[in-house]
């Protein structure tokens, strides 16, 4: 039997096969670019104004007062009582190409994103003018040249990579590919994972049940996992427990074309032998039918005519904790991600926890944030039927093998799932100490 460490080894030396596809940038949130993205055009493309206010040449306000070092605003009802004079020539709204050129004595309004015109080289805040009712303003601060002035290319050149093969199309990323003037981008093909139920007890969720049967939740659960692992789940169905039935339902989930193949149920003692002849009789090269671990003893691996293929445990704990640990990283690879594996965070048990020398054990426990960090408490139940656990915990205790458990107050590395517990309810600042 193999310890999770050279089990996971295994698994991770397949390789999904990978696909590419172009899609629109509506499409694309979430995805992973395939191919690199450059400006077309400098951006900015010109020079234009950071800020609402006035464009000027700078040498007119070399006598007025300066502001303070990062002073971007008045104070409260502050308006300059002296300053310079200055004739206004136009008003460039944004999306506008003002007409006039700038020259001494003179000034354009501008406003946040409209070009520079022609003379001027600074801008002045519209806070620190003095605006009449006629064709003047009095400016009441010194201007540099350059200030509130965001110079074309200064962000990138034309030709320069925005977004690199590999990036995780999120909303930045996705606003720069918008930037660059593309509406389409190429990105990793989500690998195609089919899911087969296995056994007569399991029925499809809604239909009517009959005596001992349950409806299979395994199937939504791996589904929706698949899914945010960034997978495309396929439903292969319920394959009944004979060997021809089974034979014929994975020859059925094969023919979907899937780049992965999970079945869940039927690898444990007692239908062990149905399903591995099954999956021999399919051209199955299976690795292994063991990992050492607490949940989640019963797992096979093989591949089948080149798909990986996973036999995950029935009993629905076993089976999304195996898909955490060995499933969800290769889908994460798979997609380009370096990172493929979940975070492991240190926290402290606030109970102790039992357990028996000879497996590696992940205890489910629920998060909190504590003075001191993290806070880690045992779900109620650690039974492997009771997916209730999985859904009130946020994350694993990883109790190693030769640990015969551990007390309340032990710092333990939690393997965390679910990042909900981080999310505070009020917005948390914790601002640095400023700058001298």
């Amino acid at each position: 039997m193999l310890r999770v460490e050279e089990a996971l080894a295994r698994v991770m030396a397949v390789e999904l096969a990978r696909r590419t596809e172009r899609v629109t940038l509506w499409e694309a949130p979430g995805r992973w670019l395939a191919e690199d993205v450059h400006a077309a055009e400098p951006l900015p493309r010109w020079d234009n104004s950071a800020m609402d206010g006035y464009a000027v040449v700078a040498a007119d306000t070399a006598e007025l007062p300066q502001g303070a070092k990062g002073d971007s605003c008045a104070a409260p009802g502050e308006t300059p009582t002296s300053g310079r004079t200055l004739r206004v020539l136009e008003t460039i709204a944004a999306g506008q190409v003002g007409t006039e050129t700038v020259v001494p004595g003179t000034c354009s309004r501008i406003m946040t994103g409209a070009p520079m015109p022609l003379g001027a080289d600074a801008v002045v805040m519209r806070e620190h003018v003095d605006e009449t009712d006629g064709d003047e303003v009095v400016v009441g601060r010194h201007a540099r040249p350059g200030q509130h002035v965001r110079r074309a290319g200064e962000e990138q050149v034309a030709g320069a990579r925005l977004v690199a093969t590999g990036t995780p199309l999120h909303a930045a990323a996705l606003g720069l590919c918008a930037m660059a003037g593309r509406t389409e981008v190429m990105v990793v093909g989500r690998p195609r994972v089919a899911i087969l139920a296995t056994g007569d007890e399991v029925q499809p969720p809604g239909s009517p049940l009959g005596p001992g049967q349950i409806w299979s939740s395994n199937t939504v659960a791996l589904a929706a996992m698949v899914r945010e692992a960034g997978g495309e789940p396929v439903d292969a169905g319920i394959a009944p427990d004979h060997l021809e039935g089974t034979r014929a339902a994975f020859r059925k989930a094969l023919s979907s074309k899937p780049d992965l193949l999970l079945s869940t149920g039927g690898v444990s003692v007692g239908d062990f032998d149905v399903v591995r002849q099954a999956l021999a009789d399919v051209g199955a090269d299976m690795d292994f039918w063991k990992v050492r671990m607490k949940p989640g003893k019963p797992l096979a691996f093989g591949v089948i005519g080149g798909v990986p293929a996973f036999g995950l445990p029935g009993n629905p704990v076993s089976c999304l904790v195996n898909f955490l640990q060995f499933v969800r990283p290769v889908i994460r690879r798979a997609l380009g991600d370096p990172r493929p594996f979940l975070p492991v965070r240190e926290a402290t048990l606030t109970a102790p926890v039992r357990k028996r020398i000879g497996r590696d054990e992940l205890v489910r426990v629920s998060l909190t944030a504590g003075p001191e960090g993290l806070l880690a408490t045992p779900t109620r139940s650690q039974s492997s039927g009771q997916v209730s656990s999985m859904a009130q915990g946020h994350g694993f205790a990883l109790l190693s093998a030769d640990c015969g458990g551990a007390t309340a107050g032990s710092k333990v590395a939690v393997q965390v799932f679910d990042d909900s517990h981080a999310c505070g309810d009020g917005p948390g600042y914790a601002w640095g100490p400023l700058s001298p």
